[in-house]
């Protein structure tokens, strides 16, 4: 038998056709690649694994969902299929009432097992299972699909299950609307039933004449089950009806089916020939060799992997037709939030940055608190002491205005910004106002909305009460952080203005030299013209205008070291306002439709990663079928979309 053929008995058999032929060599390869194939479909069950995973990573979002959905119908065949390598292909036969679809059944199993009817009335009404002895049918569901048993010892059925499937009678009828053509499966059972004994099948065979293949659209009877399943295409009435294979060929694709060789037989005459003992003639020979080649016990493991790898695809083909409709709202959304988040961010700047200019007086007394840490024990930096020392006397010099900026400039570590009860109007000195941030989430749930985002994975435009004071906290917390750092960082590059030792020096020798003038007046005055000219004293006029002098000169000197402060501050401040989107304090208001934003655009992205792992592994397990048509991928999704 053909299915204990090795590589090179493959290779040296004689055969009766080019088809046949064909056919070996196909076999011949596969069985050189059984190893490497084995090894990719080990990397092929991890992708499965990753589907299921993937289609459950997101089922509050409606497309997820629907992925999810898409993925329970092929999950149980590909399960079914890992499983079940080594079982017998199930090979069902279709076709419409007429075509000799009976015939040719009873011409495969070598005996009268089903009955053959007319052109108009369907004859196969329960399926017909034909089976080898030894066959396990157990898994069947028999009673379900009240399916009739038969046992045939042909060789050409030996290594499959054969089921002669129920007339769906496609044989269209005209209604009293001339423009509306019904078909009769549509009312009565046999549909209903061939449905049921669709899903069973591994590999189909779809038969038909030169007088239904028009008539009969294969693709609305089988569209739903032909995703994963390989097809043989069967002209019958070969001793009487013309060849149409090419027509019907053309007919097929049309539809989106793959056909790499359409059958020519005459059952009737392949009957007649094994009942008297002749040989089979060409046509029906080569149906036998491409079950024998195609659909042994090898060719069952290729088979049913080449039909997962055809599933797989179909199923990501399909569901990337469905996420094509958000791929762009969800980009858009993505994109909006940028925009939202870049505008309550340039409110936030505008307002932080005016703030901090005006703040001069906080900012001049933090930095000259710096100073006098930093310089002790000089005439300059006891003067500078002494100013600060009459500034705490009066509270009103010694305060500064109430807001956030201001408080946290008095505390060279920062202040924390956020209150008891954090409300809107705690706010509003940096810039965000309720109704910025709910105009914000409003266009944003606009832009969500048409991409089928919705509640739980976002929340509404207006915040509730409780969700609103964690938000505000949220906010005032990174701005605290950001703002803390920033005045710091800001507060050690003006350090570092006055920190010099030669800068403090040249202070130092400029007061004292004021201060060394004076007492070398007031000296000069009592040592030569009192004591050795003998004239009489000046009184503390002199003191007195020395004084005022003295401190007119200090303050002077304080306003220079004040201004090499100030110098080149607004630039600072302006450089400090640029890293505020760095911080990203307004991350807070617009949370729910960020993280919507990233889940829904990573579950895409990951659905096209998979793809492509799909698309790679393919390529490197992809088998040839030989004569085994298939729907191709484009059609099934189309199938999808208009089912």
């Amino acid at each position: 038998m053909f299915m204990t053929r090795s590589k090179e008995d493959l290779k040296q058999m004689p055969f009766s056709t080019p088809h046949t032929r064909e056919m070996a060599k196909s076999l011949a390869a596969s069985v050189s690649n059984e190893d490497e194939s084995s090894r990719e479909f080990s990397a092929f069950d991890e992708l499965i694994a990753s589907m299921e995973v993937w289609s459950d990573s997101l089922l509050q979002w409606p497309p997820a969902a629907a992925v999810r959905a898409t993925w329970s119908e092929v999950h149980d065949r590909l399960a079914s299929a890992s499983r079940e390598q080594s079982r017998m292909l199930v090979v069902g036969i279709v076709g419409g009432t007429g075509t000799g679809k009976s015939t040719l059944v009873n011409a495969l199993a070598c005996r009268n097992v089903s009955t053959a009817g007319d052109q108009m009335r369907p004859t196969t009404v329960h399926p017909v299972v034909i089976a080898p002895e030894r066959a396990d049918l157990s898994w069947l569901p028999l009673q379900e699909i009240n399916a009739r048993v038969v046992n045939s010892d042909a060789e050409s059925i030996s290594q499959i299950i054969l089921i002669d499937c129920p007339d769906p009678d496609t044989q269209p009828t005209i209604t009293s609307s001339p423009t509306h053509v019904v078909r009769p499966s549509d009312s009565n059972q046999n549909r209903q039933l061939l449905e049921k004994v669709l899903p069973l099948c591994d590999v189909l065979f779809l038969v038909s004449t030169a007088q239904k293949y028009r008539s009969w659209v294969v693709a609305k009877e089988l569209a739903a089950f032909a995703p994963g399943r390989p097809m043989l295409f069967v002209q019958t009435h070969a001793s009487r009806d013309p060849d149409i294979r090419e027509d019907w060929k053309r007919e097929l694709v049309s539809q989106g089916f793959s056909v790499p060789i359409i059958f020519r037989l005459d059952a009737v005459e392949a009957n007649r020939r094994h009942a008297v003992g002749e040989k089979p003639d060409q046509g029906f020979q080569e149906i036998l060799d491409a079950i024998s080649f195609e659909l042994n016990q090898r060719g069952a493991r290729r088979v049913r992997r080449t039909g997962s790898l055809d599933l797989a695809g179909w199923f990501l083909r399909s569901v990337r037709s469905s996420l094509e409709d958000v791929r762009e709202p969800v980009a858009a959304l993505a994109s909006g939030i940028r925009l939202q988040r870049q505008s309550l961010e340039s409110q936030m700047a505008r307002a932080i940055g005016t703030e901090l200019v005006s703040c001069r007086s906080a900012w001049q007394q933090v930095l000259v608190t710096d100073v006098l840490q930093q310089w002790q024990g000089g005439p300059f930096s006891m003067f500078l002491h002494a100013i600060v020392a009459i500034g705490s006397l009066w509270p009103r010099l010694a305060s500064l205005p109430g807001g956030m900026v201001s408080r946290m400039l008095t505390n060279s570590r920062g202040v924390r910004m956020v209150t008891t009860v954090p409300q809107w109007h705690s706010i509003a000195e940096i810039g965000i106002s309720q109704a910025a941030v709910e105009r914000s989430r409003s266009i944003l749930s606009g832009m969500a909305a048409r991409a089928a985002i919705h509640e739980p994975l976002v929340g509404r435009v207006k915040f509730e009460n409780s969700r609103e004071s964690d938000t505000i906290a949220g906010l005032l917390g990174r701005t605290d952080a950001w703002l803390s750092t920033g005045v710091q960082r800001l507060l050690s590059t003006r350090r570092a203005e006055v920190a010099g030792q030669g800068f403090r020096l040249i202070f130092e020798l400029l007061f004292s030299g004021m201060v060394a003038c004076v007492l070398g007046r007031a000296a000069w005055g009592f040592f030569y013209g009192q004591l050795w000219l003998g004239q009489s004293s000046e009184g503390t006029g002199f003191l007195q205008e020395s004084l005022v002098w003295m401190i007119l000169w200090g303050l002077v000197l304080r306003w220079l070291v004040l201004m090499r402060l100030r110098i080149g501050l607004n630039r600072d401040i302006d450089q400090l306002v640029q890293t505020l989107s760095q911080a990203r304090p307004t991350d807070p208001l617009l949370a729910d439709f960020e993280e919507a934003a990233i889940r829904t655009s990573e579950f895409i992205a990951r659905g096209d990663a998979i793809e492509a792992e799909w698309s790679a592994i393919s390529l490197r397990l992809t088998e040839h079928l030989g004569p085994l048509g298939r729907l191709t991928e484009e059609a099934a999704c189309d199938r999808l979309r208009n089912s």
